[in-house]
């Protein structure tokens, strides 16, 4: 253990001299150490940053928690990997933003496979030797990433550039297309099949076999397929062929495939006589049969076509009512939109009224604290009181004399009844002890005494000592000034999350005053449509009609131009108001500006009054 122990506090080497403040606002001095490991791991996370191309890492007047999480937010998103986290990250932030910030990107590593565990104190606590392998490996993704899309990038150039422009070498193989396309044009033509025979319907082939060798006949290729089938059986068939006289059984078979090939010959004319053979002639017949059965085929799929076009001639109708239901079914859809948003600003809304009662309920306590704070502020002032306080510190004094009495009397007790037991064993030895009554009667009568004045003693002594707890408690009870400063940042805090919330309920609504709009819009258009529809056909019936129509339609155009310019009024009206609370924001800027303007130079003269009155206190001590 001490071996171990040494190891983790041997890079702790040098000491920095750090300044906190006290409840007084006095600076008080002390010493913190810092691990050598960690400076150097922290030099190594920023040199990560600046080569990955994190150039904020290197200003000098960032904090080292705004560099390291300023540039994993920077990998992350430089990934291009959806993480579904908003990472929004800003210098010098809060608290709670910071926690909420490291517990984002704790969330997202997995998200992404990070091989490292990393969690959200270790962040915030500045742990470079476990952030540190984070970090290498978001700068290795991110690089990645970044090498990925520029080769999309260079091919999506290439590609434009290809539908646009020529290469050299893509010229070059223009040039020599024409001459290759003509030497494989007459290769082809000088070495293609002639056909000299010409071969009956393929109807008439048996099989697909004869089929192929009748095809390969037309152009003087004799191949006899059936006999190569026939000596592609088996190898036991062929050893036991080979057993029993296999010469004679191939030239026989030979024999009968030259017969066969030489009947299919018959049957077949040659490609430029005029003649034909019976088999030729029963064959023609057949494919004519064929062929009107197949043209009958074709002329009833031909009218069914016909009627089916007829029937489409009459589907007009049918196709607008397929529209006014698909307009419906987007109407429903935007309803069902608009009471998922009534259900979310509805519980927004419950949320917002609790916040603002939480709110009430900590500006009632912070009220109570601070009039509790004044009320002391008040006591020590307050010269009446000065009475009480003065008795209090002489309790607590004559408190302290009498434990230090009540001590110094044990040892001296103590001391004298070792004296005494000496003498007594001293005199057991020497076997002289002679009884003194009276002398007894005497010490135990003092004994009695002070055992007395001792219980009277602690009577009192306690009594003291619940008087001093119960001020104690009262003095806890009420607040140090580094406590309400906490309180008050606290408020703060807490005023800042409710204000972003209002804004948020104020967004929300007015994403539904505008989906609202739409909604109604939308609404009156379709009923637009619909009279539309509906009056239409009865106004091309008559000129009366037709004029009717038409100024039914401009009174409409009318209708909607008003509603326009009145949402233009209502447009303008809203930029006014913006611009006007943009001037009062500003003003409110300047009037804070102002401010803490003052306060800084209220400072600096408080801070020049004491040093003065140190001076002047100083001189008056000297003189």
């Amino acid at each position: 253990m001490a071996a171990s122990a040494g190891s983790v506090f041997a890079n702790v080497k040098k000491g920095i001299k750090a300044k906190a403040y006290d409840a007084e606002g006095q600076e008080v001095a002390f010493d913190v150490r810092d691990d050598e490991e960690q400076s150097v791991k922290l030099s190594e996370t920023v040199d990560l940053l600046l080569a990955a191309g994190y150039f904020r890492a290197r200003i000098k007047g960032l904090s080292a928690f705004d560099k390291v999480v300023g540039g994993m937010t920077w990998c992350i998103t430089a990934s291009n990997v959806d993480v579904d986290v908003d990472l929004l990250f800003q210098e010098n932030s809060t608290i709670g933003q910071k926690i909420a910030l490291t517990e984002k990107i704790v969330a997202a590593l997995p998200i992404m496979k990070c091989p490292h565990r990393l969690e959200p104190h270790q962040i915030q606590g500045l742990d470079f030797i476990h952030i540190y392998p984070v970090i290498q490996w978001l700068v290795k993704k991110a690089i990645e990433t970044r090498e990925e899309r520029a080769l999309q990038i260079r091919r999506r150039a290439l590609f434009v550039f290809g539908q646009h422009e020529e290469s050299p070498e893509e010229a070059k193989r223009q040039e020599r297309l024409p001459a290759t396309q003509r030497s494989s044009h007459d290769t082809k033509e000088h070495y293609a099949p002639k056909r000299r025979y010409r071969a009956p319907a393929l109807g008439s082939a048996p099989d697909e076999a004869t089929a192929v060798e009748t095809t390969l006949l037309e152009y003087g290729q004799r191949y006899g397929i059936r006999r190569k089938q026939a000596k592609a059986k088996s190898a036991k068939e062929a050893a036991v062929a080979a057993s029993l006289g296999a010469d004679d059984t191939d030239d026989a078979a030979a024999e009968e495939e030259a017969r066969r090939l030489d009947q299919l010959m018959q049957t077949m004319g040659e490609a430029g006589e005029d003649k034909v053979s019976k088999a030729r002639l029963g064959s023609i017949i057949e494919q004519s049969t064929n062929v009107i059965s197949k043209l009958s085929d074709e002329y009833r799929a031909h009218a069914a076509e016909v009627a089916k076009a007829d029937e489409g001639r009459q589907g007009g109708v049918a196709a607008h009512k397929r529209a006014v239901q698909s307009l419906n079914k987007r109407i429903d859809a935007a309803q069902s939109d608009l009471d998922a948003l009534q259900a979310q600003r509805d519980e927004t809304h419950r949320r917002y009224e609790s916040a603002k009662a939480r709110l009430a309920e900590a500006q009632t306590e912070h009220a109570q604290l601070e009039e509790e704070a004044r009320q002391l502020d008040g006591l020590e002032g307050d010269e009446s009181n000065k009475p009480i306080i003065e008795k209090l510190r002489t309790l607590l004094a004559t408190m302290d004399d009498l434990k230090a009495r009540q001590g110094a009397f044990k040892a001296t007790c103590q001391a004298e009844m070792e004296r005494l037991q000496g003498e007594i064993e001293g005199l057991r030895a020497t076997g002289a002890i002679q009884v003194d009554d009276e002398r007894a009667q005497a010490v135990q009568q003092q004994l009695q005494e002070e055992q007395a004045r001792l219980d009277k003693a602690k009577i009192s002594a306690s009594k003291r000592n619940r008087q001093v707890a119960y001020l104690e408690r009262q003095l806890d009870q009420i607040p140090s000034r580094s406590e309400l400063k906490q309180y008050q940042r606290r408020f703060v805090e807490l005023y800042e999350q409710i204000n972003a919330k209002h804004r948020e309920t104020q967004h929300y609504f007015a994403l539904y005053n505008t989906l609202s709009d739409t909604k109604s819009y939308m609404m009156n258009e379709n009923s637009l449509l619909q009279s539309i529809q509906e009056t239409f056909p009865k106004a091309v019936l008559s000129t009366n009609n037709k004029r009717a129509f038409l100024d039914q339609l401009a009174k409409i155009v009318d209708g909607i131009d008003n509603n326009k310019e009145r949402l233009r009024e209502k447009e303008g009206s809203a930029r006014e108001r913006r611009d006007q609370l943009s001037q009062v924001h500003l003003a409110l800027i300047e009037t804070e500006r102002r401010y803490f303007k003052a306060v800084r130079d209220y400072e600096q003269d408080m801070k020049r009054n004491a040093k003065l009155a140190a001076q002047l206190a100083a001189k008056t001590g000297s003189a």
